[in-house]
């Protein structure tokens, strides 16, 4: 999961497909995925790893779309409806699995070392993809909403109160949360760096 700046598509004015496709054109709503496909999979893929889950909930998101696309309210914007369907369809994935603690034993080889090097303060050249995925574990660990919400602030750059939309709750929870979720996310990646530390100290 490489979290990134979400694309933002033109300025499109979606009315005319969306009455289109409720009149019965399919074609129109393939016009309407591939208007908004960059944003849905830029959503979805900032909370899974699997490129394969990535596919399947994108899917989900637009089948969910296409059946509650009577409810949309001719005149607003789409990307954010559309926004809101994938962060919930991906909060539902998330929501149905279980999380295991995350140990020493479960990070990759190249992970180790990234967690060893950061503990002792260095860095190399090609740590920064293994960081980023020791970044990533942790970030699995968070409870489904704080997650999201993580991803939706620091990561995609929404303000509080839009994201507060998406997951449907109040701007003021979604401050909250975020900061019980960054204290947990820091308290994980401490732990593994801690235990990065030891094994360094123990080889030297």
């Amino acid at each position: 999961m490489e979290v990134s700046a979400l694309p933002q598509p033109a300025d499109y004015d979606d009315t005319d497909l969306v009455q289109q496709v409720l009149a019965g054109d399919e074609t129109a709503f393939e016009d309407l995925v591939r208007r908004h496909q960059g944003l849905v999979f830029s959503i979805v893929g900032g909370f899974l790893r699997s490129p394969q889950e990535v596919e399947e909930v994108a899917q989900e998101t637009f089948l969910r779309a296409f059946r509650g696309l009577s409810s949309f309210r001719l005149g607003g914007r789409l990307a954010p409806w559309i926004a809101r369907i994938a962060t919930t369809t991906t909060l539902d994935r998330l929501r149905r699995r279980h999380v295991t603690e995350l140990g020493w034993d479960d990070l990759s080889e190249r992970e180790r070392r990234a967690a060893e090097d950061l503990a002792a303060g260095e860095t190399r050249e090609d740590d920064a993809v293994a960081a980023r995925d020791l970044a990533e574990r942790a970030l699995d660990r968070l409870k489904p909403k704080d997650r999201v919400l993580v991803v939706l602030v620091d990561g995609h750059g929404f303000a509080p109160v839009e994201a507060a939309r998406m997951v449907g709750t109040t701007a003021l929870a979604v401050r909250v949360r975020l900061h019980r979720a960054r204290r947990a996310l820091r308290h994980e990646l401490e732990t593994l760096l801690a235990v990065g530390w030891s094994r360094k100290e123990g080889e030297s």
